[in-house]
């Protein structure tokens, strides 16, 4: 198989920087007012001359940590009863109905009921990233187990492979590929859901420091965070595809 060249492994990378040398040539010579749109150089300028780096490590820190554990937690419950839809007619015909009258609403809407249960502490913010990350991984992970070959399964059993090790050993690897794409949909998810959540009541976080730049009349600072969700996000996504390469396989476009 002939290797892609070093352009289209790296178009990604080009891409961005294409965009953002466009983005610094139009905030100086179109609309020239920082006021209106603060070029990159000039959002990192006011971030750094705001922020103190210990505050912005602790506001990417928190950010992350909520949206690894409200991930992990929807991820963890979207695979089992997705799968368990998937192999079970049962569970399917119980859990269908309440699937497909929550899946519509958007997770945000759940907010004040969130605040209401859980306060304006971490336990609403997980709530409400769990909502956003879980539908997408139970929908994959129940498509994925449904499309497994009835002659795999069949071929597994005829050497004796029941139960448990039938799940692992041929129902979860067959279903991996729908899984992961589904896990990947839910990770972007996680960000927006959660930088949402920290605009309304957060006081540390990447959405409070978007807050943060409204407030003290700085746009620059609130591109900055904008952007750099934008980072983080693209970072995770990428990580996420290599472990999946890994445990899927190269032959997956993933």
């Amino acid at each position: 198989m002939k290797r892609p060249s070093l352009a289209a492994r790296h178009a990604g990378a080009i891409g961005v920087v294409v965009f953002l040398a466009v983005w610094e040539a139009a905030a100086r010579l179109v609309w020239h007012d920082p006021s209106v749109l603060p070029g990159p150089t000039q959002s990192l300028a006011a971030a750094f001359a705001t922020l103190p780096p210990g505050e912005l490590a602790d506001d990417n820190a928190t950010s992350l940590g909520r949206i690894v554990a409200g991930f992990l937690i929807a991820s963890a419950a979207g695979i089992v009863l997705g799968m368990l839809c998937g192999r079970s007619r049962w569970a399917s015909a119980v859990l269908s109905p309440f699937v497909e009258l929550l899946r519509p609403i958007p997770p945000l809407a759940w907010l004040p009921i969130a605040i209401i249960w859980f306060g304006i502490g971490e336990g609403s913010k997980l709530f409400v990233i769990g909502l956003g990350a879980f539908f997408p991984v139970f929908s994959a992970a129940w498509r994925g187990t449904t499309l497994v070959p009835p002659a795999l399964i069949a071929a597994a059993r005829s050497m004796d492979v029941k139960g448990a090790g039938l799940l692992w050993q041929v129902i979860l690897p067959a279903a991996l590929p729908d899984i992961v794409a589904g896990l990947r949909i839910a990770l972007g998810l996680s960000f927006g859901v959660l930088v949402a959540a920290e605009l309304i009541a957060a006081q540390h976080g990447l959405g409070a420091l978007i807050m943060q730049g409204r407030e003290l009349g700085q746009l620059g600072l609130s591109i900055f965070g904008i952007v750099l969700i934008g980072v983080l996000s693209l970072l995770a996504d990428h990580g996420l595809a290599a472990l999946a390469r890994r445990a899927v396989g190269r032959w997956s476009a993933l």
